[in-house]
C-alpha cells in the first residue's frame, strides 16, 4: 500500500517563486517553438495565406525573443531544442533568419540589419561604461546583439567577431539574474566587445573595396 501511495505521490516541479518562474518561462518557449514548427508545415501544405503565416511568423518570432531573454541558463536555441527533446528544425531555420521565408533578404534588409548591429554593439557598451555591472540589466542587450549576429549569414561576421560575443553571451547566461559581474569581469568585457565592434568595422570596409 505503501508503494502504491508513493506512485500516487504530486511530483512538484518547482519548490520556490523563481523556480516556478523558470519552469512557466521553459513551457512557453517550448511552446513558442512547437508553434512556429507547425506554422511553417502549414504553409508548406498551403493550409494558410501567405499574409497569415507572414503575421504569425513575425509574432511567434518576437515571442521567441522576448521568452528567450526570460530562460536562465538557455545558450542557444538548438541546445534547448536538444535538451528537450524537441524537434523543430524548421523553426530553428526560421529564427536563424529573423524573418519569415517569403521577406527576402535584400540589399536593403542587410543594411538595415548592419545597422542594428552597430547600435547593439555601442548600446552594450555605452551601459558597460555607465557601470551597469546586473546581470539582467546587461544579458538582454548582450542577446540582442548575439542574436543580431546570428540571425543572417548575408552580414560580414568573422570568427573574431562571434567567438567574442559569444564568449560572454555564455557567461552571462549562466549566471542569476541577481548576480552583477566585477569591474574586472566589465574591463575585459569591454576591450573584447570594443575588438570585436573593430573587426566587423573592418570586414564591412573590406566589403566595399
Amino acid at each position: 500500500m505503501s508503494q502504491n501511495s508513493n506512485l500516487m505521490r504530486e511530483v512538484r516541479l518547482f519548490e520556490n517563486h523563481s523556480e516556478r518562474e523558470q519552469m512557466e518561462n521553459l513551457s512557453e518557449l517550448f511552446a513558442v517553438l512547437n508553434a512556429l514548427e507547425h506554422l511553417e508545415k502549414m504553409f508548406s501544405r498551403d493550409h494558410v495565406t501567405a499574409d497569415e503565416y507572414k503575421t504569425e511568423c513575425f509574432k511567434l518570432i518576437d515571442q521567441y525573443k522576448v521568452t528567450m531573454r526570460l530562460v536562465h541558463g538557455a545558450t542557444s536555441i538548438e541546445e534547448f531544442a536538444k535538451k528537450y527533446r524537441l524537434h523543430c528544425p524548421a523553426a530553428i531555420e526560421r529564427i536563424r533568419e529573423g524573418r519569415p521565408i517569403t521577406v527576402k533578404d535584400d540589399q536593403g534588409n542587410v543594411l538595415k540589419h548592419i545597422a542594428s548591429i552597430v547600435e547593439q554593439f555601442i548600446t552594450f557598451l555605452d551601459s558597460l561604461r555607465l557601470n551597469t555591472r546586473a546581470v539582467d540589466d546587461l544579458y538582454p542587450v548582450l542577446d540582442d546583439l548575439y542574436n543580431a549576429i546570428n540571425s543572417t549569414s548575408r552580414v560580414p561576421i568573422d570568427a573574431n567577431v562571434t567567438t567574442k560575443v559569444k564568449k560572454w553571451h555564455d557567461r552571462l547566461s549562466s549566471m542569476a539574474a541577481t548576480d552583477e559581474i566585477s569591474d574586472d569581469e566589465a574591463r575585459q568585457m569591454i576591450f573584447d566587445t570594443e575588438g570585436a565592434y573593430q573587426s566587423f568595422q573592418k570586414a564591412l570596409n573590406e566589403q566595399k573595396h
